[in-house]
């Protein structure tokens, strides 16, 4: 009897040790899930590498623009998925990166917020401009399952004004393998 009782507990602890184990190798090894959960828009595509570490998504058409006197003097598109994101611990720096293109006139400007679940940050075109962009937003993970990512896109000038303004979210995008944990 005491055999029996030995050899189910040493099998039962084997099952835990190799639960543990499993779930220490995860921690601080993280990875995205496989596709969104949730978007506001079918309108992009979203690529993930093998190893779940990088992922690219991929706009044609996230864009906000004004072009002179006889448009509005503002305008705004909002665009927003939700990722699932695994083994990561609190406070795992993920560098999120969103690029695209600006093309403002004197009189008109292009705004960009982007926000990773808690964490924003804004860039300010302001006019002649006509560039690329690349904005890096150092994501600090906390206790959640998911990275929610939204980008809010603005264009104004004064409603008076003839000047135009062209915004574009082109990709957002981030490689955990090129750029570990600082």
């Amino acid at each position: 009897m005491m055999h029996s009782i030995s050899s189910r507990l040493a099998a039962v602890l084997w099952v835990v040790l190799a639960i543990a184990s499993s779930a220490a190798q995860a921690a601080g090894d993280p990875t995205f899930g496989q596709a969104p959960t949730f978007s506001t828009d079918v309108g992009f595509q979203f690529a993930l590498s093998p190893d779940k570490k990088a992922f690219t998504a991929s706009f044609s058409g996230l864009t906000v623009g004004i072009d002179g006197k006889s448009s509005q003097p503002v305008a705004t598109r909002v665009f927003s998925f939700v990722l699932p994101l695994s083994g990561a611990d609190p406070g795992t720096e993920v560098p999120i990166f969103v690029s695209g293109f600006v093309a403002a006139e004197n009189g008109a400007n292009g705004h960009l917020v982007f926000t990773v679940n808690d964490q924003s940050l804004t860039a300010d075109f302001a006019g002649a401009a006509k560039n690329d962009f690349v904005q890096q937003l150092k994501y600090k993970v906390g206790y959640g399952p998911e990275v929610r990512l939204t980008v809010f896109l603005l264009a104004d000038h004064d409603s008076k004004s003839d000047a135009g303004v062209f915004l574009n979210v082109t990709a957002i995008d981030t490689d955990l393998a090129k750029h570990p944990n600082n």
